[in-house]
């Protein structure tokens, strides 16, 4: 009987509640801290305008779509509207009463009290979180291991585990690679990598670390049926304290490196081109390394964008720094010694490395000797035996020949066609190689060759074949 009339009881309650103009609920109170509430709104009218609802307290609010549903109430159709929201409360809050328009009469719902408890007891067992860092202490500049590690007991029934980005300040931040998981004696294990890289001194905080988990939850909809929703849950870890020490002497670089110059060639002609090419190998973060601009009196320089590589590999981020400059004179010059200053964090140590000087001999280019072409000795014409008669061998050598002139001619149009088309198909590598001799003589041409260097800036095909062919006349 008891059974009975508690289901009798639901059943008035439904009808009572389905017939009501307008009222609010909420999907289950209390909750626990971390879970979401979803908020319905049901009106019965034609015509239904529902609020916009940002924020109920401190908390976002997330509009998830409505309902239209049609019964029939002594033959005449009844239309219900249900508007769903969302917000994920840390402490009990109060849903205030909102404005509805049904058919253009303003109605409002009434308030509701959402009472939020602490979930550190309700899923201690089911559900662990750390954040963990292989270091307490670091130099500015150096790695710092982290990883967020979240635990779920394998019964449990977790629909998605979503990481959210960790909160942080004063760092450079890395992912490596992607979540990984991993059984651990009757916990499934999610692990996200991270690389930090404190940029100053101090007391710095790492974290706190987030993970968004949906565990599958029976829930009763509105119909009356038991369905499974998922039930979103929010972990936080505790944050992590960093103490900084400033690097020494106003260095910006710590770790391991190793440093490479390398010129081609040594000697070379006024206007061509001196290749100089510097790697810097590097136990360490090399992503916003740069040399200081590189001058030589006398010489003209061209640099290219430096090339970076890093990667991490067993436990170390490493990378390759290398920039190639390109150095043009009229005369001989030294490339200057350069000097690489770092940290060394194992034996807390500054270190130093610094290249060789390099001598470049520049010389006047080599004069061309010029050769006279054989004079034609003259042709023995032989006469025919038949006096005035007309040659006919002659006459046939003639029209080959002629035949023969006019293929030149043809094939030197042709090509004199196909090299003024070249200038609208040569790329910038070859339109700079052509200006190289004359850079070190003409201002115009070291314009032109700095507008070619440059990837940016677009260039006048029309006035480079115009300025060519006055260097080449």
């Amino acid at each position: 009987m008891f059974i009975l009339g508690s289901l009798l009881l639901w059943l008035s309650l439904s009808v009572l509640s389905f017939g009501a103009s307008v009222q609010a609920s909420v999907n289950e109170n209390p909750i626990i801290a971390g879970e979401s509430v979803e908020l319905a709104i049901e009106a019965e009218g034609e015509r239904v305008e529902f609020p916009k609802i940002e924020k109920i307290g401190p908390y976002r609010v997330t509009t998830e779509g409505s309902q239209r549903l049609e019964r029939f109430d002594d033959d005449h159709p009844v239309i219900r509207w249900i508007q769903l929201y969302t917000f994920t409360p840390k402490k009990s809050v109060t849903i205030p009463s909102l404005r509805v328009v049904v058919d253009g009469v303003k109605e409002k719902t009434a308030p509701i009290f959402v009472q939020v408890k602490p979930n550190n007891q309700h899923y201690l067992d089911d559900f662990l979180m750390t954040l963990q860092a292989d270091r307490e202490q670091a130099y500015v500049g150096q790695m710092v291991d982290v990883k967020v590690i979240f635990k779920e007991k394998r019964h449990v029934p977790v629909l998605n585990v979503d990481f959210v980005p960790i909160q942080f300040e004063d760092f450079w931040v890395k992912r490596v690679g992607k979540e990984k998981r991993y059984q651990e004696d009757d916990y499934l294990v999610h692990e996200i990598h991270y690389l930090f890289f404190p940029q100053k001194s101090g007391v710095l905080t790492i974290g706190p670390a987030k993970v968004k988990v949906a565990i599958a939850k029976k829930m009763r909809d509105m119909f009356g049926f038991i369905v499974q929703k998922p039930q979103w849950i929010t972990f936080t870890s505790p944050s992590l304290k960093l103490d900084v020490k400033p690097l020494p002497n106003g260095l910006k670089l710590i770790g391991d490196f190793k440093l490479d110059v390398h010129m081609e060639p040594q000697k070379v002609e006024v206007g061509q081109p001196v290749r100089l090419t510097v790697r810097v190998e590097a136990e360490g973060n090399i992503e916003d390394f740069d040399l200081p601009p590189l001058q030589i009196n006398g010489v003209t320089i061209y640099d290219e964008a430096p090339k970076i590589d890093q990667y991490y590999r067993h436990g170390i981020y490493s990378g390759v720094w290398e920039k190639t400059y390109l150095l043009i004179a009229d005369r001989s010059f030294v490339i200057s010694p350069i000097t690489l200053r770092y940290f060394d964090p194992t034996s807390e140590r500054v270190k130093e490395i610094v290249s060789e000087p390099m001598n470049v001999e520049v010389v006047q280019p080599t004069s061309r000797q010029t050769f006279d072409a054989e004079t034609p000795q003259p042709t023995e014409v032989l006469k025919s035996k038949k006096g005035r008669g007309m040659d006919y061998g002659m006459l046939f050598l003639a029209f080959v020949a002629g035949m023969g002139v006019m293929y030149l001619l043809l094939q030197w149009r042709e090509k004199s066609k196909g090299k003024n088309d070249s200038f609208s198909k040569m790329g910038r590598n070859e339109m700079l190689q052509q200006l190289m001799p004359y850079i070190a003589t003409s201002q115009e041409a070291a314009k032109m060759a700095e507008q070619l260097y440059s990837q940016s800036v677009k260039v006048d095909r029309k006035a480079f074949k115009r300025l060519l062919k006055r260097l080449q006349s």
